[in-house]
């Protein structure tokens, strides 16, 4: 055999070992590979499922606090003399208000007032019920029931008048084929839930078809199993059931496994096509592939150490040439993604912050003599600048309404800048003039927000200082102020004249005391612009009109109530668009006969 001749044979049959031994490699690297995919794979699953139970747990828990915040939830559990049909009417009313499966209602005892689910039922002890008695207990719980064979989330709140624990609400949420068909829709795995030997949901299988009563037998038989055709791996869902309620996730071997059984025999194919050409080519294109991928590959090296910014060099043929850039392109989409959840969860923690600033310096109580107070603000979910403040001084009272220019950390810096300093000007000189108020206020908040915060915010704010008499003076730019004059019943609109706060160095020349009296009966009104320039999903605002009528329409109501139906009316309005913007109002209505009997 000639020379030529015998080094091809060994060339050939060099290429055909390889070919063999790397297609056998390949398929036994690719089916662990796999088994590992699957696995990571069912680790994701399950943490998917326990983030959406989070999230509903979280939206059960906020629908849960806002029920037992409705007053009337507590005065038909607080009240002895209440028929049970009353409880019931209220209890069904919010029942269907949020949207819950079951709807349960206990006294301070745990003894049961109402169950939506089962009308006629009452009397029943279920202080013993741990999530009821965690509720007692520490305010709020939340768990399993099981009920006819279903498995509920549920939410339990404590209902309180002040420190007296006078009930207990709870909420359930049916736990059903929709929310384990959703994991699966985002993961891809089959996701079965038990409680006990008994499936109580359970999502269709990877391709979307039903799955089998045998797959699901086979699937909650065994957790985490390495034969047969599913691997699967479980969770316990209540630890306090004794383990009992579980989440199994599943994914079949077979379907993994496919794409790599697939790929061995095509592998197989190519090679008995490719060794008669092998030999001819492979000197060169090693030359010529060699050094172009490896490049990409120390490229690839750089990025999976977290170098982004790193740039593989383009060279060879076409395909390489585009894979280059593709491969550039995904390192500067994952640097940008990177940035972009970093400035996310920055937004998110400033948000958060600026909340609790927004909540924490609102005036507790609003008792000023002379006056009827009630008041309100209803953050945005980005939280925006709206300001409150009532509280007595001697002869009187002092009334402060703003709103801070932007949203977030800043806004909320603002705001409390401002709530110190009239809080502090106010009580340490009773006497001083609104204006001489605004003036200093504003000097404080020039320097700190140009200078320290470095920024161009401004607030727009009302200072008023009462005087028992009904005199009001007030100083600084806001919203109108609304008067509805109990002798006409219609509302006087007196508006307010003055720089914004924080947007010059000086405002000495350009603040100026305005005055009003009240008399007895009247009703003002104080708002941001969150309540008037409230929109429907066309663009329509709330506005003055709608306002000042619903004003003149509550004329003899409680103070409460007037803030309450305004506010409700608002929210109605926008429901469509959803709030944008902080929403206050301040309803004050003086007393004339109080006053002189404090005199």
């Amino acid at each position: 055999m000639k020379f030529r001749s015998t080094l091809l044979l060994w060339i050939v049959l060099l290429i055909a070992a390889i070919t063999v031994a790397t297609a056998g490699s390949a398929a036994i690297v690719l089916e662990r590979r796999a088994r590992v995919e699957l696995g990571e794979a069912l680790e994701r699953s399950a943490r998917v499922f326990e983030a959406h139970r989070t999230e509903r747990l979280r939206a059960h828990a906020a629908k849960a606090h806002v029920v037992a915040e409705e007053p009337r939830v507590k005065a038909v559990v607080a009240t002895e003399d209440v028929s049970p049909e009353t409880v019931h009417g209220v209890a069904d009313e919010l029942h269907k208000a949020v949207k819950s499966e079951l709807f349960l209602m206990t006294d301070g005892t745990g003894l049961l007032l109402a169950d939506v689910a089962d009308p006629k039922a009452s009397g029943f002890d279920m202080s013993k019920d741990p999530i009821i008695a965690g509720a007692l207990r520490g305010g709020e719980k939340s768990g399993l029931w099981t009920n006819e064979g279903k498995l509920y989330e549920v939410v339990a709140r404590r209902l309180a008048f002040g420190t007296e624990t006078v009930g207990v609400l709870v909420l359930g949420f049916k736990l059903d084929h929709a929310l384990v068909e959703e994991v699966r829709l985002q993961t891809g795995s089959l996701v079965v839930v038990t409680d006990g030997a008994t499936v109580v949901a359970h999502s269709k299988l990877e391709d979307g078809t039903e799955a089998p009563s045998e797959v699901l037998r086979m699937v909650t038989a065994s957790s985490a199993s390495e034969g047969g055709p599913y691997l699967s791996t479980s969770r316990t869902l209540d630890t306090a059931a004794g383990g009992a309620r579980t989440v199994h996730l599943a994914r079949s071997l077979d379907r993994a496994l496919a794409p790599s059984r697939e790929l061995e025999a095509r592998v197989a194919l190519i090679a008995l096509v490719a060794l008669a050409a092998a030999a001819a080519l492979a000197i060169v294109l090693s030359r010529r592939l060699s050094r172009p991928l490896d490049g990409l590959m120390a490229f690839v090296g750089d990025v999976s150490r977290g170098k982004l910014d790193a740039q593989a060099t383009v060279t060879g043929p076409m395909e390489l040439r585009a894979l280059g850039d593709a491969m550039n392109r995904m390192a500067r989409e994952l640097a940008e993604s990177r940035e972009q959840m970093a400035a996310k969860e920055r937004l998110e923690k400033e948000l958060e912050i600026s909340a609790r600033i927004q909540t924490s310096i609102l005036p507790r109580r609003l008792d000023v003599p002379g006056l009827e107070v009630a008041a309100r603000m209803i953050p945005a979910s980005e939280v925006g600048g709206d300001y409150y403040d009532v509280f007595p001084v001697e002869g009187g009272g002092i009334l402060a309404i703003g709103d801070v220019a932007g949203h977030g950390l800043q806004s909320g810096l603002v705001m409390l800048m401002v709530q110190s300093a009239i809080a502090a000007l106010g009580r340490e000189d009773p006497s001083a003039r609104p204006k001489d108020l605004v003036r200093v206020l504003n000097l404080v908040l020039y320097d700190n927000i140009r200078n320290r915060l470095r920024n161009d915010e401004h607030v727009t704010l009302t200072v008023m200082r009462y005087h028992r008499s009904g005199r009001v003076v007030f100083a600084g730019a806001h919203e109108d102020i609304l008067v509805l004059r109990a002798s006409t019943g219609k509302i006087e609109a007196i508006p307010t004249l003055g720089p914004w706060v924080g947007a010059m160095r000086d405002v000495a020349r350009t603040v100026q005391d305005d005055e009003l009296v009240l008399e007895d009966g009247d009703v003002m009104v104080l708002y941001t612009d969150g309540v008037t320039e409230a929109r429907t999903a066309s663009g329509e605002m709330y506005g003055m009109a709608r306002l000042t009528a619903q004003i003149e329409a509550l004329a003899g109501e409680p103070v409460e109530r007037i803030r309450d139906v305004i506010l409700d009316d608002v929210a109605r309005f926008s429901h469509g668009k959803g709030q944008e913007d902080d929403v206050t109002l301040v309803v004050v209505r003086f007393r004339a006969s109080e006053t002189r009997a404090e005199g």
